[in-house]
């Protein structure tokens, strides 16, 4: 009985043994596996902050932008359109500088994009004689430009200034915008004499009377679409009549021979006039002058 005793004793030391080696092994497993979540836990942590990271120097570099942006935005419209302007770009005319027009339109060095006033350089800058008209353009934020068309001679007339006599120009709308100068020589073929007026006064920016505008208008689009009609006239008389109203003396540059005609001066009854002319000149007829002012040519002949 000692002996198996002694066994079962034996027996259950070993089954203690085991148990013990067991409870060992387990309390590895659980040490491990407690790592392993931990750094697992760690890992994600660790994944989890980079997002946050670069989220965070994105939200940065967005605020920075738009801090900058809105520096330029304010600069842009707020602070450079009070600022002097960096570009004038003035296109004139023969007979005007670019001071000139500076002069005139008011604009100078503290000229600023919101302090210029369109309609009123427009209108200093139309008062000019040689202006037709101006055009004013502002371009946001500090530039302008200025455009100006000039006017083109439509007829001449000579006037007499101080003893001497000079050759006045003026255009379709009447405006005398040039005076020349005395024995003047270089002026164009194309722009025809008118005689027959009396100037009082006259300076440039000065006008013809309205009732000549008709005429000038008649002139202006025989240049445009006729000009080898206006081209047969040496020039053109004004005979003021009696009362009121006038009506035209016209000299062709062919032949020594005045052709009376109404106030109007048409592409219809300048082709007709050079007609009935031709026909007197074939013909070889004398005449004193040829009268179409009622409509018909009508010649008287001149004594031989």
């Amino acid at each position: 009985m000692n002996v198996a005793a002694t066994v079962n004793n034996m027996n259950n030391i070993n089954d203690l043994n085991e148990f013990n080696e067991l409870d060992e092994f387990d309390d590895i497993r659980i040490e491990n596996v407690s790592k392993n979540i931990a750094q697992s836990k760690l890992n994600e942590e660790k994944f989890d902050t980079k997002p946050f990271k670069f989220e965070k120097i994105l939200r940065r570099i967005l605020l920075i932008c738009s801090i900058l942006l809105g520096a330029e935005l304010l600069w842009l419209f707020l602070i450079t359109p009070c600022l002097p302007l960096t570009t004038v770009d003035i296109k004139t005319i023969e007979g005007l500088t670019r001071a000139t027009v500076l002069a005139y339109s008011g604009i100078n060095s503290r000229s600023s994009y919101m302090s210029l006033d369109v309609d009123d350089i427009t209108a200093r800058l139309s008062v000019l004689p040689l202006v037709e008209s101006a055009n004013v353009i502002k371009q946001f934020p500090d530039s302008v430009t200025i455009v100006l068309k000039g006017r083109s001679a439509t007829a001449m007339s000579l006037a007499l200034i101080d003893g001497l006599s000079v050759p006045v120009f003026f255009d379709r709308n009447g405006v005398i915008f040039k005076i020349g100068k005395p024995k003047e020589n270089n002026i164009a073929d194309d722009i025809p004499l008118i005689s027959g007026l009396y100037f009082e006064n006259i300076g440039p920016g000065a006008r013809l009377p309205t009732d000549l505008l008709p005429l000038l208008q008649n002139i202006a689009d025989l240049k445009e679409n006729s000009p080898q009609l206006l081209a047969a006239v040496s020039e053109i008389h004004i005979n003021k009549k009696a009362y009121d109203g006038f009506d035209l003396i016209l000299y062709p540059a062919s032949a020594n021979i005045p052709i009376r005609m109404g106030h109007q001066l048409t592409d219809e009854n300048l082709r007709y006039m050079l007609l009935i002319l031709d026909i007197v000149k074939e013909r070889g007829l004398s005449t004193k002058d040829i009268d179409f002012r009622t409509g018909t040519a009508s010649y008287i002949f001149k004594e031989q």
